[in-house]
């Protein structure tokens, strides 16, 4: 549809010249945010109104830099000072302070796999006590930072490099992949399968995209679209994957959302001008998305004139949507919990509690919110 050829048509219908004006600038709004292709969204039912992000329950976030989800259990991680802290709701769920963010929280909540590059070691941490309960293996240090990841029920590791258990009584299924470079590495919620991107043997060639099982067993495979790299990614089901890419030409600036069948591989675009993405639950997708110019080369960013925040159900409508005017807030993040129930929302802006007056001066306030979304995706 033509956006601005169907505008003109709706002034001239209109008798008052405010309505007009009014009512032009809000459908051409509408056509800049909110019409998508056909494969971007379906729509929502009839007469079904969207509400805002913040119309949405929600509380503050604690002071800290959010990180990341910790398991099911929608705990937080925290970048407080020089470390990083598990927080449940605004109050510290452990002791502990880690030195870096290489950690796996279990899906019960209660125990973490906390990768040490420094020592050349994972161990098992009990996140209410506060102790490392024990070592679970050891590995050679190499130059690069390894990829080892534990599956959300702890009993399972996928590692780019040899692991030795410690002890016989660690009952700890290893997978090492035998790929080149492995970029990532991400698990099911359900600890069955999981994804790893990875180098080509020739580096012209996209990169490799393998998706596995527990028992080291292929389920499928494929490459990025062409002329794309590959930013994050998750599971939106067992059968598909959503992927976050950029374009290979401008590797720093917004990018596109796709999803990929993974028993015949192929893939669709669902979302344009993507800033930020994350996904949780029964593929519940969140994004923040790029409204008029944006650009960024890795050491200057000009910020769009809006921004527009949206989650969507696994059926791809849109449960939740928030435009910002980015002389407000800008640096907008939203991120889906594991289970699909929460999403956390930053910005940066003007105001936050705590901040100093050169940061609000700067515009360089970080502030968030915790949203709960258990009543709109049901």
């Amino acid at each position: 549809m033509d956006c601005r050829r169907y505008a003109n048509r709706l002034a001239l219908r209109l008798r008052s010249r405010v309505c007009v004006a009014g009512s032009v600038m809000i459908f051409l709004l509408f056509c800049m945010t909110g019409g998508y292709t056909q494969s971007d969204q379906r729509p929502q039912a009839s007469g079904a109104k969207i509400p805002t992000l913040e119309a949405l329950p929600h509380s503050p976030l604690p002071r800290g830099d959010f990180i990341g989800w910790c398991g099911l259990s929608d705990k937080m991680l925290l970048k407080v000072g020089r470390g990083i802290e598990v927080y449940d709701g605004g109050v510290k769920a452990s002791p502990l302070s880690f030195p870096s963010a290489d950690l796996e929280c279990g899906d019960d909540g209660q125990r973490l796999a906390f990768v040490d590059d420094e020592a050349g070691r994972a161990s098992e941490v009990d996140i209410p006590g506060g102790i490392v309960t024990r070592t679970l293996a050891t590995y050679e240090k190499q130059l690069f930072h390894p990829k080892i990841s534990f599956s959300p029920d702890l009993k399972n590791v996928a590692s780019d490099r040899p692991l030795t258990l410690v002890a016989s009584a660690v009952n700890l299924n290893v997978i090492e992949l035998k790929a080149r470079n492995v970029r990532h590495v991400r698990w099911s919620h359900d600890s069955s399968e999981f994804f790893m991107i990875s180098e080509p043997p020739e580096k012209a060639r996209p990169y490799i995209v393998e998706i596995l099982n527990a028992q080291h067993q292929g389920i499928g495979s494929g490459t990025l679209p062409a002329g794309f790299l590959f930013r994050d990614g998750w599971f939106a089901n067992s059968q598909s994957l959503y992927l976050y890419l950029v374009p290979a030409r401008d590797e720093f600036g917004s990018g596109v959302v796709v999803r990929c069948r993974i028993e015949i591989w192929k893939c669709g675009r669902i979302a344009d001008n993507v800033l930020e993405a994350s996904a949780g639950g029964d593929g519940i997708l969140a994004v923040v998305r790029a409204v008029g110019k944006y650009s960024n080369d890795g050491e200057t960013e000009t910020f769009p004139p809006l921004y527009l925040a949206e989650i969507r159900n696994s059926a791809s409508q849109v449960v939740a949507r928030q435009t910002f005017k980015s002389t407000e807030r800008r640096s907008f993040g939203l991120a889906v919990a594991p289970s699909g129930a929460k999403a956390i929302l930053t910005w940066f802006g003007k105001a936050a509690p705590g901040c100093p007056p050169k940061d609000q001066e700067g515009g360089s306030c970080k502030d968030g919110v915790m949203i709960d979304l258990s009543r709109n995706l049901k």
